[in-house]
C-alpha cells in the first residue's frame, strides 16, 4: 500500500482497497500540470493560491466515493440455520432428485445394452449367411464337377428341411436410426402412409405385379409383410413344435417381409368421365392435416395423393370379439359406486400408506403429527439454547461493547488544510507511477478552479 492509501486509510479505516485507489485517482487529477514543472512548486502554488477551494473539492469528492463504495461492497450473506422440518423436507427433495439421476442413468444404460445387442445380432446374422452362402458354393462346384456322381443332400438331418432357411432370415437386420429415416422417408416418415389391412402391389421378387393385405409393419426395420405373398419356408426347431400342434413337420410356409419401398398402394378409383371403377396404383402419398383424437388420446393424420389432391381413407378396424366367461366380473359390478370421497378422512387408510411405503423413508412427504412435534420440540430447544447464548456475557462481548462507546464519542474524523497539504504533496511524489498506473503519458494544465 502507497503512501497516499495510507494516509486516506488513516481517515476512514473501515474504507476497502477499491475506495482507496478511487480517492487517490481522485486525489490525483488536482496535481495534473505542466510535465516540466517540479511537484514540490505545483503544491506550494496550490496551497497559496487556492487551499479553500482546494480543500472544499477534494473533501466533497472523498465523502462522496466513500459513502457511493458503502453502498457497492459486497456485503456477507446471512443465512439463517434450517430447522428440523426443513431438513427433513430437503432430504426429500434430494432423494427424489437423486432418483430421478438414477433412473435416467439406468434408462441410458438400458438403451446403449439395447443398441449393443443389435450391434451384435447383425454382426452375427452377417457371418451366417456368409458362412451359409460359401457352403452354397462350394456344394455347387461340387455337384458340377461331380455330375452323377454328386452326393445327395436331401439325407440325413437333413431329410425333412432341406431347402429351408433358418428362421433369423425371415427379418432384415435392426436398422439405425439415420437408416430409418431415410428408408423411411418415401412412405410418411415418422407418420406412415402405409398401414395394417392395406392392399399393396409387390413390385420386385418372383411375386411382382401381384396383390395382398398388408398384415403388419416393422418400421425398426422399414418392412411389412403381405398376406399370401413372397412365401418361404422355414425350419422349425424342435422345442417350438409344442405338443398341441397337429402339424409336427419341421418345416413351416410363410410370408416373408419386404421392404417399404417395394410396394405401391393399392386402391379402387372411379372414373369421372366413365363412371367405371377400377384398382389403380398410387405412386406417392403425403401427410395430409393432423390433429388430436380426444376419444382415443392420439394423433391423427389423414393421406392425400398429391397432384389430384384426392384424399385416401384409412383401412377399416375390426373390432376384436371378446368372449364372456363365468370368472368375468359383470358390467353392472363395475359401474357401481362403491367409494364416496370426503374431506373428513384420506383417500386411504393410514395403515395402507405405512404399508406402502415405510414410515422413515426419504421419499416421505406426508409425516405423522408426532414426529412433526419431536422435530418442532428440536427447533424450540436449538433456539433456546442459541438465545441463552447472545444473552450470556463474556469478556470478549465487554471489549467490543467498550470499543463500540469510544468509536461512537470520537464522531467522524475531518479532513484538515494540514492533512489536504500533505496528501497534495504524497501524490505529487507519486505522479509518475500513478500516471503509468492509469496510463496517461501526458499531464494536463492545472484546472481554471484551482489556479483562481
Amino acid at each position: 500500500m502507497n503512501s497516499a492509501c495510507s494516509a486516506l486509510f488513516l481517515l476512514q479505516p473501515s474504507a476497502p482497497s477499491s475506495v482507496m485507489i478511487t480517492n487517490q485517482a481522485i486525489l490525483m487529477k488536482y496535481s495534473n500540470s505542466d510535465s516540466n514543472a517540479d511537484p514540490l512548486t505545483i503544491c506550494d502554488h496550490v496551497t497559496i493560491t487556492g487551499v479553500s477551494t482546494l480543500a472544499q473539492n477534494i473533501e466533497a469528492q472523498i465523502r462522496k466515493s466513500i459513502s457511493e463504495s458503502r453502498h457497492l461492497s459486497p456485503r456477507p450473506i446471512h443465512r439463517p440455520p434450517l430447522c428440523k422440518m426443513q431438513k427433513v423436507l430437503r432430504r426429500t427433495i434430494l432423494a427424489e432428485k437423486q432418483a430421478a439421476r438414477r433412473l435416467l442413468k439406468k434408462k441410458d444404460k438400458k438403451l446403449f445394452e439395447e443398441a449393443k445387442s443389435n450391434r451384435e445380432q447383425n454382426a452375427f446374422l452377417r457371418r451366417d449367411v456368409a458362412k451359409e452362402i460359401k457352403q452354397r458354393r462350394f456344394e455347387r462346384r461340387e455337384d458340377w464337377e461331380l455330375g452323377p456322381l454328386a452326393p445327395r443332400r436331401d439325407v440325413g438331418d437333413k431329410k425333412d428341411t432341406f431347402g429351408t432357411v433358418s428362421t433369423q432370415w425371415m427379418r432384415g437386420p435392426l436398422l439405425s436410426e439415420p437408416e430409418q429415416e431415410d428408408a423411411l422417408k418415401d412412405v410418411g416418415g415418422k407418420y406412415l402412409t402405409l398401414v395394417k389391412g392395406d392392399r399393396v402391389v409387390l413390385l420386385e421378387g418372383r411375386d411382382k405385379g401381384k396383390i395382398g393385405k398388408i398384415t403388419a409393419t416393422d418400421r425398426e426395420r422399414a418392412e411389412c409383410t403381405v398376406e399370401g405373398l413372397n412365401m418361404m419356408d422355414i425350419e422349425v426347431p424342435q422345442y417350438m413344435i409344442s405338443p398341441e400342434d397337429q402339424d409336427k413337420r419341421p418345416i413351416r410356409t410363410v410370408p416373408q417381409p419386404v421392404s417399404l419401398n417395394k410396394v405401391r398402394l393399392v386402391i379402387p378409383l372411379t372414373d369421372q368421365e366413365t363412371g367405371v371403377t377400377r384398382d389403380v396404383i398410387v405412386k406417392k402419398l403425403v401427410n395430409g392435416p393432423m390433429w388430436f383424437d380426444r376419444q382415443t388420446g392420439k394423433q391423427k393424420w389423414s393421406r392425400i395423393i398429391p397432384g389430384l389432391g384426392i384424399k385416401v381413407p384409412w383401412p377399416k378396424v375390426v373390432a376384436k370379439e371378446h368372449k364372456d366367461f363365468a370368472v368375468d366380473t359383470l358390467r353392472m359390478d363395475v359401474e357401481t359406486k362403491t367409494f364416496v370421497p370426503t374431506l373428513l378422512r384420506p383417500p386411504m387408510p393410514s395403515s395402507v400408506i405405512d404399508e406402502l411405503r415405510n414410515k422413515y423413508s426419504v421419499f416421505r412427504t406426508r409425516h405423522d403429527p408426532e414426529y412433526i412435534a419431536e422435530k418442532m420440540k428440536e427447533d424450540q430447544e436449538k433456539k433456546a439454547k442459541k438465545k441463552l447464548s447472545e444473552e450470556m456475557r463474556t469478556p470478549l462481548k465487554e471489549i467490543n461493547r467498550k470499543l463500540r462507546k469510544m468509536r461512537k464519542q470520537k464522531g467522524k474524523g475531518e479532513l484538515t488544510a494540514d492533512m489536504l497539504v500533505k496528501l497534495g504533496r504524497i501524490i505529487a511524489n507519486k505522479r509518475e507511477p500513478a500516471l503509468s498506473a492509469a496510463g496517461m503519458s501526458k499531464v494536463g494544465k492545472v484546472p481554471e478552479t484551482i489556479v483562481a
